[in-house]
């Protein structure tokens, strides 16, 4: 019987380094496939809710002697299902990224992100004559709760 010759080390190396390529290169496949789980699964938002209702603009959007406030949304270019409060109802709906909405002394402005389970942050852009707070360039920041923009004081 003939003994056959062993390969060179330089052989053995390069197939070992193959072999160990091949096994990390699964190990990481079958790692992201069970971390990121159901590749069918979407986080989809719906675009509507069946609750929207039209702030009232025929009236309204006449009416350019009242105070208002205007918001803008920062990173996103709509979130429709994101509404601003004043004293509690929806005075707006962030449609687009710029939000206008009326305002009086003593009124209550929150930002309603109940509905995104993601923060977003919405920056007071700009504000009509006579209202002293909130002042231009605040910013909320709104982690799926409700945030507080303060209460509108006027000057007198």
């Amino acid at each position: 019987m003939r003994i056959q010759p062993s390969k060179p080390w330089d052989q053995k190396l390069d197939i070992y380094l193959v072999r160990v390529v091949v096994v990390v290169a699964l190990l990481v496949l079958a790692a992201q496939v069970f971390l990121t789980g159901d590749p069918f699964e979407q986080n989809v938002e719906p675009v509507m809710s069946r609750e929207f209702t039209a702030p009232p603009r025929a009236a309204a959007a006449r009416d350019f002697s009242r105070p208002v406030v205007t918001f803008k949304l920062k990173g996103f270019s709509s979130l429709p299902l994101a509404r601003v409060l004043v004293n509690g109802k929806s005075a707006g709906v962030f449609s687009e990224r710029y939000v206008t909405v009326f305002v009086g002394e003593g009124d209550t402005l929150e930002i309603d992100g109940t509905r995104y389970n993601r923060p977003f942050e919405i920056e007071v852009l700009d504000v009509g004559r006579g209202v002293v707070d909130p002042q231009p360039g605040l910013s909320v920041k709104v982690n799926g709760g409700v945030g507080a923009v303060g209460v509108v004081r006027m000057s007198r």
